[in-house]
């Protein structure tokens, strides 16, 4: 689990995760957890399906195995977590709590975002143009996985993802920090993308019709998108 998850479009973390980042015993962080409880009774255990608690700030429970023991973890939304963050004191929490604060702003800003993104017409028209060069290159990264195996490799499945990462990185985006980046990016960034994509798929089939060892094709290409990035950036 990373620091903060979605889900219902509500932020939420992990109290095991928030003490290990503070570098904390975890029962210690559930102590600052049931002050907070204690403090402020009208916090019920939220309940995903029936959703009754009032509060703004809300968790619930969920049970974990680790090394043959059984406990249970504190999954809380901004609002509660705020709440026990003001009562930890130690060096190393406090260099976490503006870490963890920014990360939910961060994770905000990206929800608002795509939400933007999904009820403009014209950024939708540009993300289906972007779906159809992404169906292409990944026709094409299929072709080029078939050609490596071929030719002796025993991982070339990890060429989609390498290859998709080429791109990402020719253009200064950080995909394995974003999972639903593309839904996050603006008209001119989809552009970028689009192009980085048929670039690829243009180069791969150049460099397979020319029965080039794959690891070379790969290296290659993987240099050829960084020398369009930099292309890109000089003309902007």
């Amino acid at each position: 689990m990373g620091l903060i998850e979605v889900k219902s479009k509500e932020l939420w973390v992990d109290s095991h995760v928030v003490a290990r980042k503070f570098g904390m015993v975890h029962s210690e962080f559930v102590k600052r957890i049931a002050g907070v409880l204690s403090d402020f009774p009208d916090i019920d255990e939220f309940n995903e399906c029936f959703k009754h608690s009032l509060a703004s700030e809300k968790y619930y429970k969920e049970s974990r195995h680790y090394r043959g023991t059984d406990f249970s973890v504190y999954i809380m939304n901004r609002q509660f977590f705020s709440l026990v963050a003001a009562r930890l004191t130690t060096k190393k929490s406090r260099e976490w709590q503006r870490k963890f604060n920014d990360a939910f702003y961060e994770m905000e800003r990206r929800l608002l975002k795509v939400e933007t993104n999904a009820s403009d017409i014209e950024w939708n028209s540009s993300r289906l143009l972007g779906k159809t060069a992404r169906m292409e290159e990944t026709d094409t990264i299929k072709e080029f996985v078939n050609y490596a195996t071929a030719q002796g490799s025993k991982n070339s499945q990890h060429y989609f993802k390498h290859v998709t990462n080429a791109s990402y990185k020719a253009l200064g985006l950080m995909a394995s920090k974003h999972p639903k980046l593309r839904d996050e990016m603006n008209i001119y960034e989809l552009s970028e993308l689009m192009l980085a994509e048929r670039f690829a798929t243009n180069r791969l089939k150049e460099y397979m019709a020319l029965e080039r060892n794959y690891k070379d094709i790969y290296q290659t290409v993987r240099d050829d998108l960084v020398a369009f990035g930099n292309t890109l950036r000089l003309t902007h």
